[in-house]
């Protein structure tokens, strides 16, 4: 196993994110330059490739993560996760209720990635889907913003809700936007010279509405911030 403090397990979310938004190079740029892997459960893989590849409008990405992960850029791991996979699920599945009925908020994407991060010791994960991070990181935060989507009371099981933090308590969670960041720190971009700012600022506004969790305010403020001007 590479280094776990390098290595990523991703989401589906991440990499349908990137690659839509053309980014796959991303991943092959980064590998080069860590010594990390980029992980995916076999349920990513069939939700992130697999089943998109079935579909004309979806396909693209499909097989550029299909590329990748022949090209080893990628590394798909398929291990017994079930019993823990479905543990998880369950916890988390019954920490809020709303009107007598647990709100489901995970699915079993996110927490095959919690059980493959307990199996291979490995923190990091990179998920651009809110739910799951909120629920890790801001519980309340998510309970006030189920309460008025769902127009009504949301209810805490204190004890499920304790269990999931635990099992979550050392997890480090990044956004596609985080990677792509990270990548031009490392001089993703440098061949747009002039440009550069302005490329980077157009691509972190692409992921974002590709599908990426990264607010207005953020990007505006990492450009103005970060971004250096050639």
């Amino acid at each position: 196993m590479a280094n776990s403090n390098q290595s990523l397990i991703c989401d589906a979310s991440s990499l349908i994110s990137l690659t839509d938004s053309c980014f796959v190079h991303v991943f092959y740029f980064l590998k080069k330059r860590y010594k990390g892997q980029f992980i995916i459960p076999t349920s990513v893989e069939y939700e992130a490739v697999t089943h998109p590849y079935q579909m004309k409008m979806h396909a693209l990405h499909a097989i550029r993560l299909k590329r990748a992960i022949k090209e080893k850029i990628i590394d798909v791991v398929d291990i017994p996760l079930a019993q823990k996979t479905e543990e998880i699920k369950w916890i988390a599945n019954n920490i809020f209720s709303a009107n007598g009925t647990p709100i489901r908020l995970l699915h079993s994407g996110e927490t095959e990635m919690i059980a493959l991060s307990h199996e291979l010791d490995i923190p990091n994960l990179l998920i651009d889907e809110r739910t799951t991070r909120m629920l890790v990181e801001d519980p309340d935060s998510l309970r006030e913003h189920l309460e008025h989507e769902f127009h009504t009371t949301v209810n805490v099981n204190e004890e499920h809700l304790m269990a999931f933090l635990r099992m979550t308590r050392d997890l480090r969670f990044f956004r596609s936007s985080e990677l792509l960041l990270l990548a031009y720190e490392k001089g993703f971009f440098s061949d747009y010279e002039e440009l550069e700012k302005d490329a980077v600022e157009a691509s972190l506004y692409k992921l974002k509405y590709t599908g990426c969790a990264v607010g207005f305010g953020e990007i505006s403020e990492y450009v103005a911030g970060h971004i250096r001007k050639v």
